[in-house]
Order: C-alpha cells, then sequence, then structure tokens
C-alpha cells in the first residue's frame, strides 16, 4: 500500500515525513492553556490494539489494551520493552443514530513491564492503520510508517477517514484523552489488531524519553 505524504507542520523535522500518511494532518496546537502545561516528551512507536471496539457495544469505563511492537527507553532508564501491555479506558462513546454520526474516545494510562511492574504513561495516538484481518488490510507490519524519534507535547493530530474504514482520528498531545474515533455515517468499528502509532512518555517526573535498542 502507497501512503502519499501530505505536511502542515514541519515542526517534527524530517523524522516525521516518513511518518505522515495520507489524510494525516499535524498542527501545532497554540491555545494559551497549552503554554504553561507539561513539555514533556513523547517517543514514537507502534502497537496493536488487543479487543474490538464498536460504538454500537462499547460503554464509557470499559477497559482497553494494547501492547507495544516495539520497544521503547526513558530517560530514567525504564525500558518499555516490545510486548508491554498498555492499559486504559474508553473514556466517551456515541453510538449513530440512523445512520448519524458516532465517536468513541480512548485513554491509555498505564504501562504493565514484564516482570510484573506497573508505570503510569501519557500516551497519544498519532496515527492509526488497518489490522491485518481487516478488509482494508495492509501487507505486513513493516507497511506500517515507522513511528518517529520524538512527538512534541503541543502538537496535534487529525487523520482523515480513508485511512480506517472511514474512520477519522483526532488526538493533542495535551488532551487527557489518547485518541478520538469518529465516523461521519454511521457506527464505527476498530477491528482487533488494528495499528496504532503512539507517542509514549512515563508520568515519573521526567520530561524525556528516548528509543531503546
Amino acid at each position: 500500500m502507497q501512503f502519499n505524504v501530505r505536511l502542515r507542520n514541519l515542526s517534527f523535522g524530517l523524522a516525521m515525513a516518513t511518518l505522515l500518511c495520507a489524510g494525516t494532518v499535524f498542527a501545532q496546537t497554540t491555545d494559551a492553556s497549552n503554554q504553561s502545561a507539561q513539555a514533556w516528551q513523547l517517543v514514537g512507536v507502534n502497537a496493536r490494539l488487543d479487543q474490538a471496539l464498536d460504538t454500537k457495544s462499547a460503554k464509557q469505563g470499559e477497559t482497553v489494551t494494547a501492547k507495544l511492537d516495539g520497544t521503547v527507553k526513558t530517560a530514567s532508564g525504564v525500558k518499555l520493552e516490545r510486548g508491554t501491555v498498555l492499559t486504559g479506558t474508553v473514556t466517551s462513546v456515541q453510538p449513530a443514530a440512523k445512520g448519524s454520526s458516532s465517536s468513541l474516545a480512548v485513554a491509555f494510562t498505564t504501562a504493565q513491564l514484564k516482570d510484573g511492574k506497573q508505570v503510569p504513561v501519557k500516551v497519544t495516538v498519532i496515527g492509526a492503520f488497518p489490522s491485518s484481518d481487516g478488509d482494508l488490510a495492509l501487507d505486513d507490519a513493516d507497511s506500517i510508517p515507522p513511528a518517529p524519534q520524538q512527538v512534541n507535547s503541543q502538537e496535534g493530530v487529525d487523520q482523515e477517514s480513508g485511512m480506517l474504514h472511514n474512520i477519522a482520528l483526532h488526538s493533542r498531545a495535551q488532551d487527557q484523552n489518547s485518541g478520538t474515533f469518529t465516523r461521519k455515517d454511521g457506527n464505527l468499528k476498530l477491528n482487533a489488531g488494528t495499528y496504532l502509532q503512539i507517542g509514549i512518555a512515563p508520568l515519573n517526573g521526567n520530561t524525556t524519553a528516548s528509543r531503546g535498542e
């Protein structure tokens, strides 16, 4: 599958050029409230959704999990290895009524390490792509654009609906939600295995993190 690049904001630098896909727009937020917000530095990594989420059946407060497809290392030396489980909740859900729009928001808040330790994290979804079982399936994980090295805390994402089963993605690094998914005409469904490209940082007092080896 070919990905065409459309840029509105170049503040990520050259590393972001490989990430931006058809219909994905990164825009720097300028709200005054954001200027005083914590300037954490999110590290990019790919993950996969563990279960299907459907606005016809999802409930607010429902647990949602995803697994990292790569390894990242925080500035304090905490390594989030491939397979680390991210846990969060569905923070809001709006099912469609008679073909109207639908939406679903999620917030991932905890990373469970392989030794069982849980680490509070900040997660922002910066891209979403069909699972290998979807009717718009990518050939394999290598078809997913590489995650950026870093994601600035003032950035936001508006991914148009053409990339994922007519589902759009909206997220802002300063929001409490990790991302909000919307569909204009009918209920949306994220299949189990949906690829989520995320920015992640620990909430342990450190403001930077780096990709692991």
